[in-house]
């Protein structure tokens, strides 16, 4: 995914970070563990994350990897509850700073990575900066994932309709990750720090109730820029359309890819 040019937003998700905590998935236990086949970080490993969020890496890195996590979250409601989420945890530490401004003085790291975040970091910083914090043999690890409604009547009244004047809202029944996936390939190639990436593609199937699929759409930052007006109206105007087609279940294929880059050498 190429880097966000704007990043005036990257912020925005503080103002739902409720949402954002009870609605985004966690990344499945089938990807961490692909991740930690190519980057074979070990138990103790200090490990970076950008944009945590409220833990839906941070967590299950913790579970089935055992590294010494530092998380950057610079949104402080976002921060809070990823403190609560973690706060039994003495592995992981919380700091409030973005990417750009972080001294890297708990480095250098086994790995730096980052869960549907890293787009927004400046892109004349994030690659080399990285780079510059990970060990010599150390990965950079970026995660994304692109949710899609799997039944095509619903996704198409509700791209038609309730995302009308919501273009970023509107899916097709492809997301076509192995595009996004490209496109971050092509930028990580170009900074010249990495050794050729790997790339790991997942689709898991979920199910939300109407009112969990609702919080999950307002916890993107195309709701979350939204005024309380506005974002009320897209609120009413899904759940109206959920109501007419009798929907208790909103099915989802959770779309995820995963690009991997060791440091290079020289």
């Amino acid at each position: 995914m190429k880097a966000n040019t704007r990043r005036d937003h990257r912020l925005a998700f503080d103002t739902v970070a409720e949402a954002y905590d009870r609605a985004r998935p966690q990344v499945p236990a089938d990807m961490v563990d692909s991740i930690l086949e190519l980057t074979r970080l070990t138990a103790g490993e200090k490990v970076l994350e950008i944009g945590a969020g409220t833990g839906q890496l941070t967590l299950p890195l913790r579970r089935q990897a055992g590294v010494k996590v530092i998380a950057l979250e610079p949104g402080k409601t976002l921060r809070a509850l990823l403190e609560k989420n973690t706060a039994t945890d003495a592995m992981v530490t919380v700091r409030g700073e973005l990417f750009e401004d972080y001294d890297g003085g708990d480095g250098p790291f086994a790995a730096v990575v980052s869960g549907n975040a890293f787009h927004w970091v400046d892109p004349r910083v994030s690659y080399g900066k990285a780079a510059d914090l990970l060990l010599q043999n150390g990965y950079l690890v970026l995660l994304w994932n692109v949710p899609t409604v799997e039944d095509q009547a619903l996704r198409v009244a509700l791209n038609t309709r309730a995302f009308a004047g919501h273009p970023d809202f509107v899916r097709g029944e492809d997301p076509r990750v192995e595009l996004l996936a490209a496109d971050c390939v092509e930028e990580i190639n170009a900074s010249g720090r990495y050794e050729a990436p790997r790339v790991e593609q997942r689709r898991e199937n979920l199910s939300f109730t109407p009112d969990d699929y609702v919080t999950l759409l307002i916890s993107y930052a195309n709701a979350a820029v939204l005024s309380d007006g506005e974002r009320r109206a897209l609120v009413e105007g899904v759940r109206a359309l959920l109501g007419e087609h009798g929907v208790d279940e909103v099915k989802v294929v959770n779309a995820l890819y995963a690009v991997v880059a060791r440091r290079s050498e020289q």
